[in-house]
């Protein structure tokens, strides 16, 4: 996960930067297209030192006269491509401050990819789990799963130490209210303790071992600090 990490942290960056760069240059070129072409005034002789060059300069000149105006393609100034340069900075700026640090960057990958979990449900009303929930918030808040990533900072920063939480994840469905405990538990422990706030019998709280990616999987939110 470091690696993936310190790989993502150094592309990403460098990506967004291209991205811009290449869609400013698009732009530029675009509005360039449309600028209509600049005159120039041609010489009345040649500048060449070759006397061929001058020769066939003043031929040419003679059977086409209209040749003493001639016209280019408009270039970009380069005020458009020192803004241009400084979007695509700014992009990489941007990116760099918006990337997580290593901890909450793991914790994004496993809720995304997945990670095993101690599921505990409950079949109750749902008009009751609106009074349940509160009860258990003080037994599951604290069962929150620390991560901790230590990475390098540079070549000369020392390491960085991240810290993050995976937090208790929960979910409505219909009559069944779910509760995802990423920490390691012990089940029954868990059982009785959540029955009993719950004013239940044991059996009517199913815990279970599962895997639950709460951002992949619909109606998971995390469980809010009682």
């Amino acid at each position: 996960m470091v690696t993936l990490y310190l790989v993502v942290r150094t592309l990403l960056p460098l990506l967004a930067f291209a991205l811009v760069a290449w869609l400013m240059s698009r732009l530029i070129t675009s509005r360039v297209t449309r600028l209509p072409p600049v005159p120039l005034d041609l010489p009345a002789h040649s500048s060449s030192p070759r006397r061929k060059d001058r020769r066939l300069y003043a031929r040419a000149l003679r059977r086409r006269p209209s040749l003493r105006i001639a016209t280019r393609p408009a270039s970009a100034s380069r005020r458009w491509h020192l803004l241009g340069v400084m979007v695509a900075l700014a992009a990489l700026m941007a990116t760099v401050m918006a990337l997580p640090d290593g901890a909450r960057f793991q914790v994004m990958v496993e809720s995304m990819r997945g990670y095993p979990v101690t599921m505990a449900e409950v079949r109750i009303p749902v008009t009751a789990q609106a009074v349940v929930l509160p009860r258990w918030q003080p037994a599951l808040a604290p069962l929150a799963r620390p991560v901790v990533m230590r990475y390098p900072i540079g070549r000369f920063g020392g390491d960085h130490e991240a810290r993050a939480l995976l937090p208790v994840q929960i979910r409505h469905v219909d009559d069944r209210l779910q509760v995802a405990i990423p920490a390691a538990v012990d089940a029954g422990a868990l059982q009785a303790e959540l029955a009993a706030l719950a004013g239940l019998p044991a059996q009517a709280v199913l815990v279970q071992e599962a895997e639950v990616a709460p951002w992949m999987d619909t109606g998971w939110k995390p469980l809010s600090d009682p």
